[in-house]
């Protein structure tokens, strides 16, 4: 039984995984897309460059979020929930060895119902009190 359960966890977390519906919200989803270009800002009239660090772009139809830090054990989203314009981004806290590189991770944030254009702003929830907003690219 306890296997059991432990699979219907794994597949859980591995299909749905950050992904919530909390009162009327709608249910948003979180998968990693290595597919995806690392973000960009404009350091200068027609001069692009990459961003650092944690970023968010709005895409058609989902928003592209950057995360940047150790390869190990990686950036994990734990969930994801709307409350006005704004998409709050809960990572899992681990407690670990770390890393000390900086690996950029891209994910894609779908939302299941309703449209991901009402976003206006983006914060993740690092844990033990740790909120930032994170810069927004176009």
């Amino acid at each position: 039984m306890a296997a059991a359960a432990g699979v219907v966890a794994a597949l859980a977390a591995a299909g749905c995984a950050g992904s919530q519906k909390t009162g009327g919200a709608p249910l948003w989803s979180a998968t990693q897309d290595d597919s995806l270009p690392v973000l960009t800002l404009e350091a200068s009239p027609g001069n692009d460059v990459a961003l650092p660090g944690d970023g968010w772009a709005m895409r058609d139809g989902f928003i592209q979020l950057q995360l940047a830090g150790a390869s190990i054990p990686g950036q994990k989203i734990e969930r994801v929930t709307e409350e006005g314009g704004t998409l709050t981004v809960a990572l899992e806290e681990t407690d670990g060895p770390t890393t000390m590189d900086l690996a950029l991770t891209e994910w894609r944030l779908e939302v299941r119902e309703g449209s991901a254009d009402a976003i206006e702003r983006v914060v993740v929830d690092h844990g033990g009190g740790d909120v930032r907003e994170l810069e927004r690219c176009e």
